[in-house]
């Protein structure tokens, strides 16, 4: 059966928030020659070029931004999912931003990427070493996860999700990676080049945020609850994870 690969990027491509390593780009790059796969990610276009190089972006089906809420292919937005965030849920962003007890603030701590919201207590602006004092502290404390709790019950027509180390994904219920997936066999479909129908590949999704609350989660429980076996996930470690994921898959 052909296969058609999913990846999420920060975490499971790159290191968080960091360009693709030399020695992973090298072997993706050669990998990438061979296979079909498409991207996801919560970042938006512009982070997503800082951390991909351009001639694997170019091989990518499609690249899917904010959560699967944009679109992109051969450099052309193709579809985008305009979100207009309640006054109210920004009111109370800021209000968890002065009752946090972590220490560090260090600024952008709500990102409104047009289809989406990104909020960070630490703040998006923070070095890679407050990024991972913040991310090992909320481990322990659970801030990020009772602060998604909190906004899917005051706000139900809203998702909130645990995203990369540092920050939480809003955008409006059902908005979020597992829509991608109708696009891509859409996109199968329409491929006048493609002679088997979308329903007829087997999907394998790697990120590394598949936990419930988590990002990916949504995307990867929709492969594992269709009516027949053709989607397959694999929670990453990081970019040597995947790459041995992407080898052993590659024999199986």
């Amino acid at each position: 059966m052909d296969k058609i690969y999913i990846f999420d990027i920060d975490g499971t491509l790159t290191p968080s928030r960091l360009p693709m390593t030399q020695d992973f780009s090298i072997f993706f790059s050669l990998w990438s020659m061979d296979n079909t796969f498409y991207l996801v990610t919560g970042s938006d276009i512009d982070k997503t070029k800082e951390q991909v190089p351009w001639y694997i972006l170019e091989r990518a089906e499609a690249i899917f931004t904010c959560c699967g809420n944009q679109m992109w292919r051969d450099d052309e937005l193709i579809y985008d999912n305009k979100f207009e965030p309640p006054k109210d849920l920004i009111e109370y962003l800021k209000e968890q931003l002065e009752k946090s007890t972590y220490h560090h603030r260090a600024g952008n701590h709500i990102e409104d990427r047009g289809s989406m919201l990104n909020f960070s207590i630490v703040g998006r602006n923070c070095s890679l070493m407050e990024r991972e004092n913040y991310f090992k502290w909320d481990i322990k404390e659970g801030e990020r996860r009772e602060i998604s709790r909190a906004i899917g019950f005051r706000w139900p027509e809203l998702d909130a999700v645990i995203g990369g180390q540092i920050s939480v994904d809003i955008y409006p219920k059902g908005n979020d990676k597992s829509q991608i997936l109708k696009h891509i066999k859409q996109n199968i479909n329409m491929d006048s080049h493609t002679k088997t129908l979308a329903d007829s590949f087997e999907y394998i999704f790697i990120g590394d945020r598949m936990e419930k609350g988590g990002n990916d989660y949504p995307l990867a429980q929709l492969l594992q609850t269709q009516d027949r076996p053709y989607g397959y996930t694999y929670e990453t470690e990081g970019p040597e994870h995947t790459q041995r994921i992407l080898e052993k898959t590659h024999n199986d």
